[in-house]
């Protein structure tokens, strides 16, 4: 996400989760969980819908415009890189380079686009997971629709921001997220993220805006 994770903003009023448009305080959040899981993500209130970038932030905002003008680069979007059976294995993270704040990645693509600056809108496709137990908790490639955001500035987990700002388009990456960098202690929608979850996120930056 979606997908949403990561600054100190003013929680916004309650809104709804399926434009994918709303930046809103996880930390508030209530959960709506319905039998499918992509109708069931953690909402900053009441709403008919879910809001994916919810899974993806800490604190909030405005309402963004709805999606890109256009999409001046463009990568192909296709998840079956970002699927995960089972629990993950230590080997599985074995070549990870670490970032001082704690963030671990291994580039699976290096993109051949241009890489985003600070605060610029890009959308991204994600499928993330819990690392004690390998549990899909929301993956945008199943909805066909990647996240849209302003990367840098806050709208999603840290972990996002820093490891997407050093992606180019066309680039496919797994993260691996320690807890403070992505939702702490906190409880997300009720258990579908434990507190002090470590997190594992397989990410593409699939476009910049034009």
């Amino acid at each position: 996400m979606a997908l949403s994770t990561v600054c100190a903003f003013t929680p916004a009023p309650p809104s709804s989760l399926s434009s994918v448009r709303q930046i809103s305080s996880i930390s508030r959040q209530t959960c709506a969980l319905t039998a499918s899981r992509m109708q069931s993500l953690p909402s900053a209130g009441k709403g008919e819908n879910l809001d994916r970038r919810a899974m993806l932030r800490t604190g909030v905002s405005t309402i963004l415009a709805a999606g890109f003008a256009s999409d001046a680069f463009a990568a192909s979007g296709k998840g079956d890189w970002a699927r995960h059976d089972g629990p993950f294995s230590d080997s599985e993270f074995e070549g990870f380079s670490q970032t001082p704040s704690g963030l671990k990645y291994k580039d699976i693509e290096v993109g051949q686009g241009p890489q985003p600056k600070s605060g610029q809108k890009i959308k991204a496709h994600y499928s993330g997971y819990l690392l004690s137990n390998g549990k899909l908790f929301d993956s945008s490639y199943d909805r066909g629709q990647p996240l849209p955001f302003n990367v840098g500035v806050g709208q999603v987990i840290k972990g996002w921001d820093e490891g997407l700002l050093s992606m180019k388009v066309g680039g496919k990456r797994i993260l691996l997220i320690p807890s403070e960098l992505a939702y702490g202690k906190r409880n997300v929608a009720n258990g579908l993220i434990p507190p002090n979850s470590v997190l594992v996120f397989y990410v593409e930056l699939v476009s910049l805006a034009a």
